[in-house]
């Protein structure tokens, strides 16, 4: 907005100027570059002393002598010969400075921009090869990081080891909301090379920085709010879709509760009929609950479970349930019709996700059943993700609200894949899952994200577009993530379909996915999936950039097991911890109203003073500018400690303009 004043110094305020297009530019490439330099600090080189903005912006170091130039490409490897070797893309082999004598390094990398270029982007990014850690600065600002100690010095080192597969990708970082940060000409690009100890056998840092004519993705800065209530070891959290705002909540031991802001309430016990075992291994009991899409009218919701019943016990079975047409609150535990029972021959890899899809049928997630590596009794010669004897490894899709065919408790939807085919069951939709625990369908577009669990080395996401007509083959045993798993599988049926994320053990061992976000109250979210890691406690979140590609974040590093993901009627996320048993919600620090101006003041002597909505927390530093090109820091920079924040500064007098222009510029932390 703008403000104009009656004094002969007039002062105008822009909140955030758009920004324009602009081809996409390399500014820092991959390889050597002449101008590039690299130290290990030392107490002889004068590194150890060196403070973080002598050596991060453009000026020389007091120490510049000591330096060794000509690459961007810095490490070393102590076995070359590895499957995973570094050693094509060191420039700058600083074994014999760093081996057994320190963890750091410093890397400087000066680049230069032109000032259409800088004028025009709109996205700027940082692509990282490294192992184990670093710390990126621009001009002298702390950027961004990875496995970095809250407080570095000279010698800090890793606070996580980075997997030697992992270094050899690229690993992108947003840097766009620190394009102020930049200036025609000459700027620098410093970071800190984090070894995972003295001793670790090697050390890589490689980047790439560009500037992109594309907007962005957008990000939240997602917040893990206080248990909104607990649960007795929730395992899937739903909602009826029937307008009464409630939370269904299943409880592994069989039980369903209800959650609407107060105390919990039970809706369903079929405790005695659930088989749960808590023995090591075991992922057996109630695993999945949806609702008929016409719930309102039917009544009808349906369960997945695994039976306590002698004579199919350790079974899954599909059931479907009617609620008390006298109280909305109690389902009637007499109702139960068994619609379809799956023999499993080991207690875990049940799946146990249940989903109405768009069109009405329901979709359930079924596990190999078990063991590891989909071998032994029980998974044929091929395993059960393969084989096409089973429902094990499938995902399957009936349809339970129509009129059932002849000796069925449920009809085949007539556009099934593999109708046609005499050796596929007719329920069959899709091949070759591992066990996808927690699967959703995105509520505005139809998409389907499956989370499969993966074995020793790579957890999953798998992505099925609206316009899917099944027939996917997601390639287990053969395929774990992108990765070969059994060799001497074949794959037997179906179109042979890629992950779209994958992450290693290092990241977590145990995928739980979630769900897209879709509510009113968090622009930001919006569009971006959501899931977590059981036993990492690891939170992130998966979207695609204006190029279609698949881009991942980490949020959260927390301490939960995170056992679900859930989404209520006005599109809110929750995620549940099984053994505490607490479900939060899932929220972000930017509301839709944030860095909305509440306040603005100004005097003919300078004076500015600016309220606006924050981040708890985030740092902002008032900027004012003739030319909306060149800026100069106003007033001293503050961290918000709530949603709201002000800034004031004065115009030095000397400098008074006649029109000048406001921002608030958030800081790195």
């Amino acid at each position: 907005m703008k403000i104009q004043f009656p004094a002969s110094s007039l002062l105008s305020l822009l909140a955030l100027a758009p920004p324009l297009f602009a081809a996409e530019t390399v500014l820092v490439a991959d390889n050597p570059a002449a101008t590039a330099s690299a130290l290990v600090p030392t107490a002889g080189n004068g590194g150890n002393t060196l403070p973080v903005a002598d050596w991060t912006n453009v000026a020389a170091p007091p120490n510049s002598a000591n330096w060794t130039t000509g690459t961007t490409g810095v490490g070393y490897e102590a076995s070359p010969g590895s499957g995973t070797s570094y050693s094509a893309l060191l420039g700058l082999d600083l074994l014999a400075s760093m081996r057994n004598l320190t963890t750091s390094a410093y890397i400087r990398v000066p680049f230069t921009i032109d000032q259409p270029t800088l004028s025009s982007a709109r996205g700027l990014f940082l692509e990282m090869k490294y192992d184990d850690g670093f710390i990126a600065y621009l001009n002298g600002v702390q950027v961004t990081s990875a496995n970095a100690p809250g407080q570095p010095g000279p010698s800090s080192a890793a606070s996580a080891n980075n997997s030697d597969s992992r270094a050899l990708q690229y690993e992108q970082f947003d840097l766009s909301a620190f394009l102020p940060l930049l200036n025609p000409g000459t700027n620098m690009l410093a970071i800190h090379g984090l070894n995972d100890g003295a001793n670790s056998s090697d050390f890589l840092i490689v980047p790439r920085l560009t500037a992109s004519d594309a907007t962005p993705p957008v990000w939240p800065n997602l917040q893990l709010g206080s248990p909104v209530t607990s649960a007795n070891s929730p395992v899937d959290l739903i909602n009826a879709g029937d307008g009464s705002g409630r939370l269904f909540i299943a409880e592994r031991g069989g039980r369903i509760r209800i959650w609407d802001g107060g105390a919990l309430r039970t809706f369903l016990d079929i405790r005695s009929r659930v088989n749960t075992n808590d023995s090591g291994g075991d992922e057996r009991g109630l695993l999945g609950l949806a609702f008929s899409p016409d719930y309102a009218t039917t009544g009808h919701f349906y369960v997945n479970y695994i039976s306590s019943n002698a004579s199919r016990r350790g079974d899954t079975v599909i059931s479907r349930f009617s609620v008390n047409t006298a109280n909305p609150d109690d389902a009637l535990e007499t109702s139960e019709e068994i619609l379809l029972v799956i023999d499993q021959p080991q207690s875990n890899h049940n799946g146990g996700q249940i989903h109405f899809g768009p069109d009405g049928y329901l979709y359930i997630g079924m596990g190999d059943g078990g063991g590891a590596g989909d071998t032994g009794s029980g998974h044929g010669s091929i395993g059960n993700g393969q084989a096409t004897n089973t429902f094990l490894g499938k995902m399957l899709r009936i349809d339970v609200e129509g009129t059932p065919d002849p000796g069925s408790n449920y009809a085949i939807p007539p556009d099934n894949p593999f109708l046609l085919d005499p050796q596929v069951p007719n329920e069959i939709w899709a091949f070759g899952l591992r066990n996808p625990w927690r699967w959703s369908f995105d509520r505005k577009t139809g998409d389907m994200y499956i989370a499969d669990v993966g074995q020793y080395d790579w957890e999953e996401v798998n992505f099925v577009p609206a316009a899917s007509t099944g027939g996917e083959n997601f390639q287990w045993r053969r395929i774990e993530g992108f990765n070969i798993f059994n060799s001497g599988t074949a794959l037997t049926k179906g179109t042979s379909t890629d992950p779209v994320f994958e992450y290693d053990h290092n990241a977590g061992s145990s995928i739980t996915g979630g769900y897209v976000y879709r509510g009113d109250a968090f622009a930001r979210m919006e569009g971006i999936y959501f899931f977590g890691d059981y036993n990492s406690g690891r939170i992130w979140g998966l979207q695609r950039d204006p190029s279609g590609n698949w881009i991942d974040r980490e949020f959260l590093d927390t301490s939960l097991r995170i056992s679900a993901f859930g989404e209520d009627e006005e599109g809110n996320l929750y995620v549940a911890s099984l053994f505490t048993g607490d479900i939060h919600q899932l929220s972000d620090t930017r509301g839709s109203n944030y860095l909305q101006v509440i306040a603005a003041s100004f005097t003919p002597q300078g004076r500015a003073r600016i309220s606006f909505g924050t981040e708890t927390g985030r740092r902002y530093q008032l900027q004012w500018s003739t030319d909306l090109q060149n800026w100069t820091n106003l007033g001293a920079s503050r961290r918000a400690s709530g949603f709201e924040l002000e800034l004031t500064g004065i115009l030095p007098a000397l400098n008074l303009p006649e029109a000048a222009y406001f921002r608030a510029l958030e800081l790195a932390n």
